[in-house]
């Protein structure tokens, strides 16, 4: 299980970057990477999501689980006319990398 969501993670990270360059160049199917990247960040973190923690009203999880609401409600704002669904996107990645810090990491483990 451990293999399959580090890839499923690489994997929505690489869709996100790439979705995001390709809306600064104007190109249409960018926002579809970018949300279906988001759509797979949010999958990895449910998975990856420790509910006993959460149960016991633990912080960092508690942030974590506002964090996965605050990146559904940017992906179905992506498909209205609004004109914050691309702020409310950087904010959702923004917060998902400030939250999961720890999990970013170059050095080998």
């Amino acid at each position: 299980m451990k293999r399959f969501l580090s890839i499923l993670y690489t994997l929505a990270t690489v869709l996100i970057i790439v979705g995001a360059l390709f809306i600064l160049q104007s190109e249409s199917y960018g926002i579809a990477m970018l949300t279906s990247g988001l759509a797979l960040n949010i999958l990895y973190r449910i998975l990856a999501l420790n509910f006993e923690n959460l149960k016991q009203f633990k912080l960092h999880e508690t942030f974590k689980l506002v964090g996965i609401l605050i990146m559904i409600f940017a992906c179905i704002l992506i498909f209205t006319n609004s004109d914050q669904k691309f702020n409310m996107m950087i904010l959702a990645v923004v917060l998902d990398v400030v939250i999961n810090y720890k999990e970013i990491s170059l050095k080998a483990k």
